[in-house]
């Protein structure tokens, strides 16, 4: 099966961020995110899982250069959005790959690229996907594997960074 991407992009300089146990009700993840947006600060992937007993976490990647920002308001923020805690991991990457906007709609593709990090023995922390694209964040100190591995695979250069400035 061919793997319709056409380009990955990688940045290594993201802090995967868990919001423990906030309060799941409509309109939680709005203010959320205005309320990080209000502190000038952007999440780059977000992820939420189904809560249970009236609480969900809610897990987002933002940019380093964000991380102690949020650190100094995350008190604000959970008592805000009735959070239970917070949660950092600052030893994470993301890797985004693009295809065409038959991605979504060709079975099996994901599950050939969840495959190839499978088999360099690379776990995948989180995972979003969109009609033309597959989000992926992994350990820190597997993103060469998973550069060579994605390289080889594709047979595509992988552009670093997102254009952001350091």
């Amino acid at each position: 099966m061919t793997i319709p991407i056409e380009e990955v992009w990688l940045n290594r300089k993201v802090v995967k961020v868990v919001l423990k146990g906030a309060k799941d009700r409509p309109g939680i993840a709005a203010e959320i995110f205005e309320l990080l947006a209000s502190w000038g600060i952007n999440a780059q992937l977000i992820v939420a899982g189904s809560g249970s007993k009236g609480r969900v976490d809610i897990a987002f990647l933002v940019l380093e250069s964000d991380y102690l920002k949020l650190k100094d308001k995350q008190e604000e923020l959970c008592s805000q959005v009735d959070a239970k805690g917070i949660k950092y991991e600052p030893k994470v990457a993301l890797f985004v790959l693009y295809g065409d906007k038959t991605l979504s709609r060709r079975p099996g593709i994901a599950a050939k690229i969840f495959d190839i990090f499978a088999q360099s023995g690379i776990n995948i922390e989180m995972v979003s996907a969109s009609v033309d694209a597959i989000s992926i964040v992994i350990p820190e100190d597997r993103v060469d594997d998973a550069y060579m591995v994605l390289q080889d695979t594709l047979g595509l250069d992988i552009i670093e960074g997102f254009g952001y400035e350091d």
